[in-house]
């Protein structure tokens, strides 16, 4: 029984917390609707959805013409979807947070249903809708600051990312595919919650030529890089580890330590308030005096995360300043090796979110703190 009333007190607790979140984003529409003198906000954009909703998630398969909604006024909100699926957004994913209903049947039409709404009002929107008013700027930066709520939630999707990573890497079959591998991956972020949203197993070097590469029939059995990024509470959080059967070799091994000290070098120059181009023109001249000179150019080192697995990528003379409470994706690339994480600045500096367990730790000093970074992870089974 004591057991039984401690999960209930817990998922009160759970969700009072999230409907915080979601009453606070209320606040931030209610000032966008009065900033813009509209009489509503109509939400269209998946991530946008999540975000206002603190994690409410479509299940199943969707058609352009049935995905869920959201209304907003300055004091009121409404869920906007199909009979279909209503009652189960209100039974698993938004009861108690404050939201109404508005839906519409299967065999008719979800534009009909928004054309009236909108009809006769000064509405906003985040995607373009019959002339109404464009609000996707207000999304792109408030989504950008994690919200204490998101930052719990990131932390515990971290550290399942980086455990389906790090299990997967240590417990295949060395002659596995790289899709049986992935099979694997995938199989840990579900037992655990998260869905899989993308995948990439590189063997014995194949990731060299391509940056963004999936998973293939090919064998696996000298090295391989295992990425993942999944899903959970509407937010996305992704890792790589690599591992090696017997003693690394020499062609690549180098390609992997350099990508380690590319990583401080980021992390040390990105400090709160600092030009995010800032972290970008020291990785290059780190890069400038050494035959991985054009490195940079195949693909950027960093993305901010969040609703979106990337919720934009900086260019080299972006002009935005590091701001505390961005999740960023740190990727530094060398060659075929890859060393990839889900950070979180505070005020103190960048926080690993997807932190190693049961895997080997690299301490490693810049002039103002150490960190510590997922090594290589020798294996010599099979």
């Amino acid at each position: 029984m004591s057991t039984d009333v401690g999960t209930t007190e817990m998922s009160a607790m759970a969700l009072d917390v999230r409907r915080l979140d979601v009453d606070a984003k209320q606040n931030l529409v209610a000032q966008l609707l009065h900033d813009s003198a509209c009489d509503g906000l109509l939400v269209l954009h998946p991530a946008n959805f999540r975000w206002l909703t603190a994690g409410a998630n479509p299940v199943g398969l969707y058609g352009r013409d049935e995905i869920p909604a959201l209304f907003f006024n300055a004091t009121q909100r409404w869920l906007l979807c199909s009979a279909t699926d209503s009652q189960r957004f209100f039974a698993e994913e938004l009861d108690g947070l404050g939201f109404q209903l508005k839906e519409w049947h299967w065999s008719a039409s979800r534009e009909q249903l928004l054309a009236d709404l909108v009809f006769g009002r000064k509405v906003a929107a985040d995607q373009p809708f019959r002339g109404c008013k464009h609000a996707g700027t207000f999304f792109a930066a408030e989504r950008r600051k994690l919200t204490s709520y998101e930052v719990d939630r990131m932390i515990e999707l971290g550290k399942v990312v980086a455990h389906a990573v790090e299990a997967s890497a240590r417990n295949f079959t060395w002659g596995d595919t790289e899709e049986e591998i992935a099979g694997q991956l995938a199989h840990r972020l579900l037992r655990h919650g998260a869905e899989p949203v993308a995948l990439q197993v590189n063997g014995d070097g194949r990731g060299r030529a391509y940056r963004r590469r999936g998973h293939h029939p090919e064998q696996v059995t000298k090295w391989c890089v295992l990425q993942a990024t999944g899903r959970q509470y509407g937010l996305h959080a992704t890792a790589a580890r690599t591992v090696y059967h017997g003693p690394p070799e020499d062609t690549w091994r180098p390609d992997f330590e350099f990508a380690l000290r590319l990583r401080v070098v980021h992390l040390a120059v990105g400090r709160p308030g600092e030009l995010v181009s800032a972290s970008i023109d020291a990785g290059r001249a780190m890069l400038r005096p050494t035959p991985h000179e054009h490195e940079w150019r195949a693909g950027p080192p960093v993305c901010l995360t969040g609703r979106e697995p990337s919720e934009g990528v900086f260019l080299p003379f972006a002009q935005d300043h590091w701001a505390p409470g961005w999740a960023a994706i740190w990727q530094e690339r060398i060659g075929a090796t890859a060393v990839v994480d889900t950070y979180l600045l505070t005020e103190g500096g960048w926080k690993l979110l997807t932190v190693p367990t049961e895997w080997p730790i690299r301490r490693a000093a810049s002039t103002e703190r150490v960190f510590e970074l997922p090594d290589l992870l020798l294996r010599t089974d099979g």
